[in-house]
């Protein structure tokens, strides 16, 4: 033993009077994600994250470039950055190659949707060998799921994000329901809550402000009607059915007015909801419509309704818009929407969306002016002071900053052979916690301690 101990001071020593070797290249990181033209909100966030590195003077430090779209070669060149910030959402057809990439080069995961079903789904039915591990992994975590959510959305009943959050370095969420969720499944992976940006730009809001007007008055509503928007992806989740049922009820004695605007989804007909819902002389379907039209329904509204059933772990990028143009929101009280502060949204209870009760709330905030206004005076100061303070930003320059000391600490890469080395053998977690293995990381831990980072 007294040998050993010699040895190891002997190592020691030679290792802090060795030459100092030269400084290693500062790391570059890969930002991949959709990016503008790209119809996906995944892009716009995607632009204002980096819009916000560069305000903070990220840029200036690390070399940051952004990758998209996704080609062949990048399967080689992602290789050549010391990290990836890779950005996944619930469409194969956007995020299926960035998830290969994340997978084989792992790095910084952003996770926008929890619920990846649809997306893994996608890479079953293409035959893609990624696909089938992702679906093992979800059934087989599924028994660990406690939390409420992943008894009422089908979407989050099965961790469909386990396998990408197992290969992932670290894992950014905008809200603290998503740590949440990846700790109930049993993710050990560090976990970064970083807000959603604001993403519209203040000149471009007030630009839109006169075709909102035009768009109230196109209506016929004056300043005595409701206009009732329902902005983002035209989809079931979205309640749109019970939406347009609620407005029913209030009619004929509450003027109001239905905007359904956004994408046009494959699989809901929002044109063919409103037929049926016998609301086509109270109602307007606007799909497909330019960033400034979009703004212009949000500035026009006096009621936003973003609903969500079933939920699948996101953060809204369009209720995000809707309370940065200080528009009192009706949302959904489950996941991510619980993490908004209480007086800047108003919730109805989570699951499908029962018509009485968000009838009640649209009527609350229609005959009420002042506490319409109050309310989308908390949710547009909620957004300023994300933007004010840079949290984003700073949230991913924490997140990549400490993403980078782990992929970059020589300890990691023994510690994972270790690991591997251990795992062959049929040492369990029971057997670590009986101390088996355990000595090695100890060692080196305490060999870390010793040498300085730092030499002159």
């Amino acid at each position: 033993m007294a040998g050993g101990r010699g040895t190891a001071a002997r190592l020691i020593r030679r290792l802090t009077t060795a030459r100092p070797i030269a400084r290693p290249p500062a790391p570059r990181v890969a930002f991949v994600s959709p990016l503008p033209p790209a119809r996906t909100g995944i892009a716009t966030y995607a632009r204002s994250v980096l819009d916000g590195l560069d305000r903070i003077g990220y840029g200036g430090r690390r070399e940051v470039d952004a990758i998209w779209p996704v080609q062949p070669r990048h399967e080689v060149e992602i290789r050549g950055y010391r990290l990836g910030v890779y950005h996944v959402g619930n469409n194969a057809e956007f995020h299926a190659d960035i998830y290969r990439l994340a997978v084989s080069h792992p790095g910084l995961v952003v996770l926008h949707d929890l619920g990846l079903d649809d997306f893994v789904r996608g890479l079953v039915s293409r035959g893609d060998p990624l696909g089938y591990r992702a679906y093992r992994e979800a059934v087989l975590r599924a028994g660990r799921m406690t939390l409420a959510e992943a008894r009422l959305h089908e979407p989050l009943a099965r961790p469909w994000c386990a396998h990408i959050a197992r290969h992932a370095r670290g894992i950014i969420v905008h809200s603290e329901f998503g740590r949440r969720y990846l700790e109930d499944f049993g993710c050990r992976t560090p976990v970064f809550v970083v807000p959603h940006p604001p993403v519209e730009r203040e000149a471009d809001l007030r630009r839109a402000e006169p075709l909102g007007r035009a768009l109230r008055t196109r209506l016929g509503l004056g300043d005595d009607g409701v206009l009732v928007v329902a902005p983002g992806d035209l989809n079931r989740p979205k309640q749109l059915d019970a939406l347009l049922e609620a407005v029913g009820r209030l009619r004929p004695s509450t003027r109001v007015h239905v905007g359904l605007v956004g994408r046009r989804i494959p699989g809901y007909d929002a044109g063919e909801a409103v037929a049926a819902s016998g609301l086509s002389d109270a109602a307007t379907v606007a799909t497909d419509v330019s960033d400034e039209e979009f703004r212009a329904w949000l500035l026009a509204a006096d009621v936003v309704v973003d609903l969500r059933h079933p939920h699948r772990g996101e953060v809204s990028g369009s209720l995000v818009r809707a309370m940065q143009a200080g528009r009192p929101a009706v949302v959904s009280a489950t996941g991510t929407h619980l993490d908004l502060p209480e007086d800047a949204v108003v919730r109805i209870a989570p699951g499908p969306a029962d018509p009485d009760e968000l009838a009640t709330a649209i009527a609350r905030l229609a005959r009420d002016r002042d506490l319409r206004l109050a309310i989308g005076r908390r949710a547009r100061e909620h957004v300023e002071r994300t933007a004010g303070e840079e949290r984003t930003a700073r949230g991913y320059e924490r997140a990549i900053e400490a993403t980078l000391r782990l992929v970059m600490d020589p300890r990691r890469m023994a510690l994972a052979r270790w690991a591997r080395a251990l795992n062959d053998l049929g040492i369990t977690e029971a057997h670590l916690d009986e101390g088996f293995g355990v000595g090695y990381a100890r060692g080196l831990d305490e060999l870390a301690a010793a040498i300085p980072r730092e030499r002159g």
